[in-house]
């Protein structure tokens, strides 16, 4: 396989492997669809409308019956740019001599580009968003990738939602296993709201480990049917078969889509938005977005997508178009949520499955390419670039760039510095450890499980998650002046429970939780021979 300048097929884009994928998924879907209709039920599908917006709602979880209004609560807002966006048109290298000779019709001039240092410019079309930058509150990625690239959109999408190597096949989604994760308790029973919400579309994301926890509804009379009736359906009688298999899974989504639809249209009620939004389909999404997290429905975590980005020909003007309805729509969406003073738990990050190439094409276009810079906005957040951008003269046989941090390194330093979770915990949901990187700064509390022998052993607590009682059970090798202090995530202390000196032996504290909102909280062991410190959940 190889790239031809002259032509504008990159012959490594995947684009007949994407088009038998496509056909193969059309088919899937139809077979699905056939099915749904022979139960009765064809109105259940990939997703439900709410104000004229397509909406999939994902995740079941106890854990969460008493998140709604918790100070603790954290959103991740993912912004997907879907089609491959052309990185080197959006952070653009205003003084690269190759960048310019490779581009002669696409290039970015450095006067239409806004500075963010002397070899760096912001494209002028996402102005909307410097601002953000310049008050430190935008971490802009360059240089995104993983190792063997993939360029089919299909598979590349696939690899970005599942955090998996490109020769591994999973249809988990890391955010699925982050839930799991956090909330171990997961779908035990079902919460009567979800866990994720991805607007215009669907996707394995919020999948976890060997768990189906999607709900659809396929148009706004379905909608209106189930929250209207309060349909539900119950599950005696179907046979042990693969045709009860399925219907039981219909059922199933029948009877979540009715318990999530009332959830979001109770939060959406309970919410407006404070700004005027842009009339673009994006900016309508974000806007919804903003009401339901106003609403507390609690869900930790959104998607919403943009198309277009797969431009192979006449590519101007309509990646500046599209960088101008972003800009717009998460300027409104970051100002409407600083209206309702809820910014502070909000993080933004923006992902593309892949780049486009250093060249410009036949057809005054790019083709697909690999890597590319991602955006990260949270009012706690160190702002700056971080990466490096990617050598244009020393490319892949392909004559692509070579990514210098893995896509997974972003989400390791969202999973312990948003969300709070372990190193080792983190690792797990990402299948391996990636270099944090430092746009959320330290951990307010490392957690150390492997202490020097000899020394004092903090136990994990029991019963964890806990509802209103837990017990911390911890040995001391010597006298020693004792601490024991639980934290929030933010590492705010919310309880002092030991603060005195102890003999050597081993002791069991009990912990009153009932207090605490539902998430998740450190509790630390301070003693003359060091610290230790465990993580904890509380439930409702």
């Amino acid at each position: 396989m190889h790239t031809d300048k002259k032509n504008k097929t990159n012959f490594r884009d995947g684009s007949r492997l994407e088009h038998g994928e496509a056909h193969a998924k059309q088919h899937a879907q139809w077979s699905r669809r056939q099915f749904f209709q022979a139960l009765g039920v064809a109105s259940i599908g990939g997703s439900f409308m709410f104000q004229q917006t397509a909406m999939t709602a994902f995740g079941q979880s106890s854990m969460l019956n008493s998140l709604r209004g918790a100070d603790t609560d954290r959103v991740l807002v993912l912004l997907q740019m879907d089609g491959g966006n052309d990185g080197l048109n959006t952070i653009v290298p205003v003084n690269n001599d190759t960048y310019y000779s490779e581009r002669p019709n696409l290039a970015i001039a450095k006067g239409d580009t806004i500075a963010l240092n002397e070899d760096r410019g912001l494209n002028n079309a996402l102005a909307d968003l410097y601002p953000f930058y310049a008050d430190g509150r935008t971490a802009i990625v360059e240089g995104v990738g993983y190792p063997s690239p993939n360029l089919s959109h299909f598979r590349s999408t696939d690899i970005w939602m599942s955090a998996s190597d490109g020769d591994t096949f999973i249809t988990d989604g890391w955010t699925g296993r982050t839930m799991e994760t956090m909330f171990p308790t997961f779908g035990e029973p079902p919460s009567p709201f979800p866990l994720g919400v991805q607007l215009g579309g669907s996707s394995f994301l919020f999948n976890g480990v060997g768990k189906n926890t999607g709900m659809s509804i396929a148009s706004p009379a379905a909608f209106d049917r189930l929250a209207g009736k309060g349909i539900a359906f119950d599950f005696d009688g179907i046979p042990e078969t693969t045709y009860g298999n399925e219907m039981r899974y219909a059922r199933q989504v029948i009877n979540d889509s009715y318990r999530y639809a009332t959830a979001i249209q109770d939060a959406a009620g309970n919410a407006t938005n404070q700004v005027n939004y842009p009339d673009t389909a994006l900016a309508s999404d974000l806007s919804i977005v903003a009401k339901l997290i106003k609403g507390e429905l609690g869900a930790r975590v959104y998607v919403v997508s943009i198309g277009g980005f797969d431009t192979h020909a006449e590519q101007e003007p309509l990646h500046t178009q599209l960088l101008q309805q972003i800009g717009g729509a998460v300027k409104s969406f970051v100002e409407d949520l600083e209206a309702a003073e809820l910014m502070d738990r909000v993080l933004i990050m923006s992902f593309s499955e892949f780049g486009r190439s250093v060249f410009e094409n036949g057809s005054f276009g790019t083709d697909h390419s690999t890597a590319a810079p991602l955006f990260v906005l949270a009012n706690e957040l160190q702002g700056g670039m971080y990466g490096a951008m990617p050598d244009l003269t020393a490319t892949d046989q392909f004559g692509d760039p070579l990514f210098n941090v893995d896509f997974r390194a972003v989400y390791q330093t969202i999973l312990q510095g948003w969300f709070g979770l372990e190193y080792g915990e983190a690792n797990s949901v990402l299948g391996g450890s990636f270099d944090t990187l430092n746009f959320l700064g330290a951990l307010p509390i490392a957690v150390d499980d492997a202490p020097d022998a000899g020394a004092f052993r903090l136990m994990q607590n029991y019963p964890n998650p806990a509802v209103n009682l837990t017990t911390i059970g911890y040995e001391l090798p010597a006298t020693t002046p004792v601490r024991l202090e639980v934290f929030d995530v933010q590492g705010r202390q919310l309880m002092s429970v030991v603060d005195a000196t102890q003999p050597a032996g081993r002791y069991e504290v009990p912990v009153a939780t009932q207090g605490l909102p539902a998430g998740r909280y450190f509790y630390r062991l301070t003693t003359e021979r060091g610290v230790q410190t465990k993580a904890l959940s509380v439930v409702r």
